[in-house]
């Protein structure tokens, strides 16, 4: 009973699919918004499946939330970019390793090599989320060189604090943060430079019309209209 159950719902699926399909490629009905949200879903549908995996299987399924999130991350992405637009959530497909990789160190292996990649591809997708967000390539690229050095900096903070990380951390931390600043000066110098000339017009400004300072001493002469002793 519960087969042919199975079997009639499954085959209803089919049928309905198809018809929307021949439906949609003839013109007689445009569906096409349906299968741009429908094949998003069906991603989401394996991270849902592998996410039952591991929860079926605890503790011994923590390798099935990597491809859980993994899925789930892509899932969400593609629905948005297909809902709006890939223009600000593209980003998401270079976090998507980072996201399964999290699960997996929060609620399996408590590796602190994991932090590394996940450092690594967060830092990554941030930076391209930033240019994208501002039209900023020109100076958001120093964030690819910063992400090695967060990834290398989680892994300090998990208890592995050998002195030599932080050698490569604070040179690849100067090296991003010198060439961010000199390509945000190079990009707002225009901007700047009416900033601080708006600076110097009201300090002049202010000096013009600052009242001059008392003297030192009491000023006979000018309280009783002539000189003292007179």
């Amino acid at each position: 009973m519960r087969n042919s159950s199975g079997k009639f719902i499954m085959g209803a699926v089919l049928v309905i699919f198809g018809i929307l399909m021949i439906f949609g490629n003839i013109g007689i009905f445009d569906m096409s918004w349906i299968f741009r949200l429908t094949w998003p879903m069906i991603i989401l549908a394996f991270s849902f499946f592998f996410f039952l995996g591991y929860f079926t299987k605890r503790p011994y399924g923590t390798g099935l939330l990597v491809p859980a999130g993994i899925f789930l991350t892509l899932g969400v992405t593609f629905l948005l970019g297909e809902a709006f637009s890939y223009h600000l959530v593209w980003p998401g497909f270079i976090a998507a390793p980072a996201v399964g990789l999290l699960l997996l160190y929060a609620f399996g292996q408590r590796s602190a090599g994991l932090l590394v990649p996940i450092g690594i591809l967060l830092t990554i997708a941030g930076t391209c989320l930033f240019a994208s967000m501002f039209n900023a390539w020109d100076i958001a690229w120093p964030g690819f060189v910063m992400a090695p050095a967060v990834g290398l900096f989680l892994l300090y903070l998990t208890g592995k604090h050998e002195p030599g990380l932080l050698i490569p951390i604070f040179i690849l931390t100067a090296i991003s943060v010198t060439f961010f600043s000199i390509f945000c000066l190079g990009r707002f110098a225009e901007s700047i430079k009416y900033i601080l000339g708006g600076v110097l017009v009201l300090a002049g400004l202010a000096t013009i019309l600052r009242k001059p300072a008392p003297k030192n001493g009491y000023d006979h002469h000018d309280d009783y209209g002539g000189t003292p002793g007179m």
